[in-house]
């Protein structure tokens, strides 16, 4: 005679994973840092993000430096469009201090599951005496969720011109960077 046995046993699930939710939450936040070097000068950049509002800072000949607000237009699966305003400032060697405003365009695209292009283009003219422009494009490969390689290139032409000073800054060139997401 053959007898089935088993054994059954009971445990208590917290209601949240009995749900199907996650009892455990992994604290997370929205910030991001990333350095680059652009290639004919090892000039460096340096991005820092919270959430929505960005600061860059680029060091050549005197410093570039923007402050920028995003906002999103719409995002599906990876692709997405936004729109930003910022503030954009050249601070010629402590001589002077220039600041223009700037509206802009940032498209990005997922093309494959850990691969993104994306485009970013800002500006504005004041007639003959002031521009920016800041044009961007490029790569980001995600080989871990957290972690970014980009490659890419970045077109900056700022030029404000106040009574006999000019604030000026002209750069251009590709770069490669890294970017970790806490």
């Amino acid at each position: 005679m053959i007898l089935p046995i088993s054994t059954a046993f009971a445990e208590e699930v917290s209601p949240e994973v009995d749900e199907g939710i996650s009892s455990v939450k992994q604290e997370r936040f929205d910030f991001s840092a990333e350095a680059r070097v652009f290639k004919h000068d090892t000039t460096p950049e340096f991005l820092l993000k919270y959430k929505n509002v960005s600061a860059d800072w680029i060091r050549k000949d005197g410093a570039f430096v923007k402050f920028k607000v995003d906002r999103e237009i719409f995002s599906l699966m990876g692709t997405g469009l936004e729109w930003s305003v910022a503030l954009n400032a050249v601070d010629d060697r402590g001589k002077s201090l220039a600041v223009l405003p700037s509206v802009g365009v940032n498209l990005y695209m997922r093309i494959r599951p850990r691969l993104d292009v994306y485009l970013q283009f800002s500006g504005f003219t004041f007639g003959r005496r002031a521009h920016v422009t800041d044009f961007e494009s490029g790569l980001k490969y995600w080989p871990r969720r957290d972690f970014a390689i980009s490659a890419g290139w970045r077109q900056i032409d700022f030029k404000l011109r106040r009574g006999g000073e000019v604030g000026n800054f002209d750069f251009s060139g590709l770069f490669v960077g890294v970017r970790y997401d806490f």
